[in-house]
């Protein structure tokens, strides 16, 4: 079970002992339970844990708090850790038991309530699925049905977007949204670069142009520490909303400063795809890490005969930088010193020296020399590449491996006449050796440009809550687009049949693998990218070499945050 899971049985344990222990008079207060409750809440979020929190926490008179804390210290699930060299303070800390303890717990009423709410698999066994997603009661969603007052005839919602599948979809249905939204729907679309110029444009008009903004999600620091689009915090109180069936890494990738910012409509995970009838003809293992990728490009090379074993985005600027930062987790570690928490890194708070470049390192070393190593046997169009030239050779079935979006599978996923439809693999991004899977999340949000009327803004949200429900998203599932952001939209059997892929992304949120640290959301992320897409460019050209490559990056990324105050 995922960090965040783990947190929401917590929370729901927590609220059904309140319902008991104080709104009602059938249960007292259970001081040995609070201190459990939030010395693992502690530990989960990475937050200091100290005697003296922890006897609030136990909500009874501080002698008795005291004596429930020592008997657990000598149970052994609590241990003290000295916080400095004196030893006069201390921080307490969950014990291996009982941290093992709690999941076992946490598993066994997971089970319990999938049992309660009939969540059964074809074989009548309790199916995997996400504590508090949507999909827990229901299975089967309806098509979209009409708001029940609309947003008005007289109004135009005019919504700014890429030129990706989803927002393609909206934009040749949009007649029918003006019906299903009761207005008038203008669907804006812009490729990737023109889309950031116009929302920073857009934000120095007196009014905007937009009702609403779909917003990549490493954009988001940027746009609201400039204050270009609004928290959604207010809105989603007033409307007590509850986002709990989004999948967490987009839904948490759509926030600043514990603010949310906007609602995931397109997330895509970055995956490796795998030609399955080349792998099988040369008898080899679909790769788990680095290093089976490297064997299997060598392994599959043939250049002579038209295929490489691998096509990269390896073009100058916004798409070497990318893949450099992905690649760096698949070693282990984040583009910038992130404060660790657990197996992830904290993106709640990114503050001083959690801006440092991290490049001077032994895994920045290690991915920029597996990159190097792999170009060889990549197709000789890498270092020109961007997002659709890559799908594109692909899916001509040019090579035998890409990393791609899972949004832009359905090149082939969807075209019968692709040789590669059919016939591809999708897999978590392969990690190094002795590293965790990290597959990172991206796409896009929806968003409300900042400074628009009360009313309008209303409106705004409006318009955005609805093209995000459930029933929303699968309706652009059956349209062509083969991405979800809401665990109930991809446990529908029709949306499952639309895709594997769907399922696939579904289960790597569930298993914790999705995560948004890779490109954290700061909002210097466009100037690293700048950094990166000229020296790692350079460097795969082999007109410097890799020490040469990452020092520079270095000082030039830090010089950055050194002039931005940070440090």
């Amino acid at each position: 079970m995922t960090r965040e899971e783990l947190l929401r049985i917590l929370n729901f344990v927590d609220s059904n002992r309140e319902i008991s222990e104080k709104r009602t008079p059938l249960a007292t207060v259970d001081p040995r339970w609070n201190i459990i409750s939030y010395a693992m809440r502690r530990h989960l979020e990475g937050k200091l844990l100290t005697v003296t929190s922890a006897a609030m926490a136990a909500d009874v008179p501080y002698g008795t708090a005291m004596r429930r804390i020592s008997e657990l210290m000598d149970e052994g699930l609590l241990h003290k850790r000295p916080k400095s060299k004196t030893g006069k303070s201390f921080s307490l800390h969950p014990t291996r038991k009982l941290i093992e303890e709690f999941e076992s717990f946490a598993l066994q009423l997971k089970a319990m309530v999938g049992n309660t709410f009939g969540f059964r698999n074809g074989d009548g066994e309790i199916g995997d699925f996400y504590f508090g997603g949507y999909y827990m009661a229901s299975r089967i969603l309806p098509y979209p049905s009409a708001m029940r007052s609309g947003v008005g005839i007289d109004r135009t919602i005019r919504i700014l977007c890429p030129i990706d599948p989803t927002f393609k979809t909206l934009s040749e249905y949009s007649s029918n949204l003006d019906e299903l939204c009761g207005t008038s729907i203008e669907i804006v679309n812009l490729p990737l670069d023109e889309l950031h110029g116009e929302i920073m444009e857009n934000a120095k008009r007196p009014v905007s142009k937009y009702d609403l903004v779909a917003v990549d999600l490493p954009w988001i620091g940027q746009l609201a520490t400039e204050g270009v689009i609004d928290p959604l915090d207010e809105l989603m109180q007033e409307e007590r909303y509850n986002p709990s069936d989004f999948h967490s890494a987009a839904y948490r990738g759509s926030s600043w400063n514990k603010n949310q910012y906007g609602l995931p409509i397109q997330p895509t995970a970055e995956l490796l795809f795998c030609r399955s009838d080349l792998f099988a003809e040369a008898g080899l293992p679909i790769p788990k890490t680095t290093d089976d990728v490297l064997f299997s490009a060598r392994a599959l090379h043939r250049a002579g005969f038209g295929l490489s074993g691998i096509v990269m985005n390896f073009g100058k600027g916004t798409p070497v930088a990318h893949t450099f930062v992905q690649t760096l987790a698949d070693f282990g570690q984040p583009i910038i010193n992130l404060t660790p928490l657990g197996d992830e890194f904290d993106l709640t708070v990114i503050e001083k020296d959690n801006y440092r470049p991290m490049l001077d390192t032994d895994p920045a070393r290690r991915a920029a020399e597996f990159l190097l190593e792999l170009s060889a046997y990549a197709h000789k169009e890498s270092l020109v590449c961007n997002w659709d030239r890559r799908i594109a050779i692909f899916s001509r079935g040019e090579a035998a491996m890409t990393y791609g979006w899972s949004i832009r599978a359905a090149a082939f996923e969807k075209n019968e006449h692709a040789p590669a439809h059919g016939k591809v693999t999708f897999l978590p991004h392969p990690h190094a050796p002795g590293c965790r899977t990290v597959t990172p999340i991206g796409g896009f949000s929806l968003a409300i440009p900042a400074g628009l009327d009360p009313s309008r803004r209303k409106a705004s949200w409006k318009v955005l809550e609805f093209l995000t429900r459930p029933e929303m998203l699968k309706w652009n599932v059956l349209n062509g687009n083969l991405t979800s952001p809401r665990f109930s939209t991809s446990a529908d059997p029709e949306v499952q049949a639309s895709s594997e892929i769907i399922s696939k992304v579904d289960g790597m949120e569930r298993r914790g693998e999705l995560q948004s640290w890779p490109r954290p959301p700061i909002p210097e992320f466009s100037a690293v990218l700048n950094v990166l897409g000229e020296e790692i460019h350079m460097m795969l050209q082999r007109a410097q070499g890799v020490d040469e490559a990452l020092a520079r990056s270095q000082n030039r990324i830090d010089a950055i945050m050194r002039e931005r105050g940070h440090y």
